[in-house]
């Protein structure tokens, strides 16, 4: 068991998680190993996403808010140098949620994605938390907006202007509860509403994908999907696929979309599909 604000929660631990990096041939290698993994009986924590940034490593290690409260690097930033992996900051969130709570919703956090503006400036979407952070070497951690109805924040994206785009699950990941909204100079200026679980977004120019981790059917939660937005609706460049989570591009302008990311059924594997637009 872990202890927490709420008391104990029972866990299955490990040091299974893992950084790898994949060559042009496909060949997996290790690039940082050992990482902690946490199974709680209704949700997984630990490795969440790995993004470089000039020549750092910027890793997040998603907890589950309370019930990993104690655990290593629970929810937290941590940033790499990219050739010694020596650790240059940790960022953690925990203090953060649990001495201001900006949602009012509680104790919950969970790092979920990371942008930098022109400037160098840090922000940060907290899944749990229901809040868009901003961080500075110089003033740390401070709020920039909270969420009081639930919509869980996935994933943010800046503009070439400084214009923020932030992806969102929906309460409940209920369909249609999806959504991406664009915010300038502190004001929500528009919505791209009726999506379905919005796990990330990516902005190339002015074109806008959101990942679709699942798409509710009338026989319940199916495939998931990447999908273009506009003010017009979404549409859709890849279907079918089986839980999809992260949207990248490549130097070669195709993107690269993780899949397989949860475990529907005993012996699920994941990967990359690359995807040219």
């Amino acid at each position: 068991t872990l202890p927490g604000p709420d008391g104990e929660q029972p866990v299955n631990a490990g040091l299974s998680g893992r950084v790898i990096s994949i060559a042009p041939d496909g060949t997996a290698s290790d690039r940082i190993a050992g990482f902690p993994s946490y199974a709680f009986p209704m949700e997984t924590g630990g490795v969440y996403r790995i993004i470089p940034h000039n020549e750092s490593l910027w890793l997040l290690f998603s907890g589950t808010g309370s019930g990993s409260t104690g655990a290593f690097w629970a929810d937290s930033i941590v940033e790499y140098d990219a050739d010694t992996l020596v650790v240059k900051n940790v960022i953690n969130l925990n203090n953060f949620e649990a001495t201001h709570d900006p949602d009012g919703n509680g104790y919950d956090t969970n790092v979920a994605d990371i942008a930098w503006d022109a400037d160098g400036t840090l922000y940060i979407v907290d899944a749990g938390g229901n809040d868009l952070l901003s961080w500075t070497e110089a003033g740390g951690l401070q709020l920039v907006h909270a969420w009081s109805d639930n919509p869980v924040p996935t994933s943010i994206e800046v503009a070439e202007n400084g214009d923020l785009y932030i992806g969102f699950l929906g309460a409940g990941m209920a369909p249609g509860a999806g959504k991406i909204e664009h915010w300038s100079d502190g004001e929500l200026v528009e919505t791209f509403s009726g999506l379905s679980t919005v796990t990330d977004i990516l902005l190339d120019g002015d074109t806008l994908y959101a990942v679709q981790l699942t798409i509710f059917t009338d026989q319940g939660p199916g495939p998931g999907s990447v999908v273009t937005v506009t003010a017009d609706g979404a549409t859709p460049i890849a279907e079918g696929l089986i839980a999809p989570f992260g949207i990248a591009q490549g130097a070669d302008g195709a993107l690269y979309v993780t899949f397989g990311t949860v475990a529907f059924a005993p012996g699920m594997t994941g990967g990359v599909v690359r995807l040219t637009p």
